[in-house]
């Protein structure tokens, strides 16, 4: 599942082509030279917002346990079911 739009992954995926045919007519040595100079690319996210709400104890433990099983905070777990959740929603809602 991609966030980006469909217009905006087609440019990459082009671009992505143009650079790899570019670089295939390099030779490795200059290709090797130009890697050790680039700068790792680093996405940034924005800040998550922490959100208070009250859970029934009963759901609450069993979210722990589910969680430990996968081996993931529950907090992340909560985070996961949450996103797919919405994600449905947009769909079913046309959005």
């Amino acid at each position: 599942m991609s966030k980006l739009p469909e217009n905006i992954r087609k440019r990459l995926k082009a671009e992505a082509r143009a650079w790899d045919a570019s670089i295939a007519k390099e030779k490795p040595e200059k290709v090797m030279k130009l890697l050790d100079k680039a700068e790792a690319f680093v996405a940034r996210r924005p800040a998550r917002q922490p959100v208070s709400l009250r859970i029934d104890p009963f759901d609450l433990s069993m979210l722990k346990r589910i969680a430990r099983r996968k081996g993931i905070p529950f907090t992340q777990l909560m985070s996961i079911w949450l996103h797919e959740k919405i994600q449905e929603e947009k769909v079913g809602a046309g959005s």
